[in-house]
């Protein structure tokens, strides 16, 4: 739809909407590559506890067994999800999928 643009003492400019809104067109974005991360647990190992790690050593990530994960893109929280097996791989099933207000909470707490 095509308006009238009136500014005082200039030329009149013709406001055409589509042209005007076009960059909201976000079709090219669904194709890029982002980070998804999940974090599984942390924990602090000294350096001497890293150098005696060996095959099928065990690592305590002080997180319970069952509990949801975080999981992240490019660096934000997305939602959370569980670790499962998928085709004898590790996957996160997405459990949540966090709103708006939910990840600035969330942002909020990590500062």
């Amino acid at each position: 739809m095509k308006k009238r643009r009136h500014t005082y003492g200039a030329k009149e400019e013709i406001f055409d909407s589509e042209s005007e809104l076009s960059w909201m067109d976000y079709s090219g974005l669904l194709d890029m590559e982002v980070e998804f991360i999940s974090d599984l647990g942390e924990t602090e190992l000294s350096v001497g506890e890293i150098l005696q790690l060996k095959k099928g050593s065990i690592i305590d990530l002080k997180k319970p067994a069952g509990e949801s994960v975080e999981t992240y893109v490019n660096g934000r929280i997305l939602g959370r999800g569980e670790v499962m097996v998928y085709e004898k791989n590790l996957a996160i099933r997405i459990n949540e999928v966090l709103d708006s207000s939910a990840v600035l909470y969330h942002l909020s707490k990590e500062k």
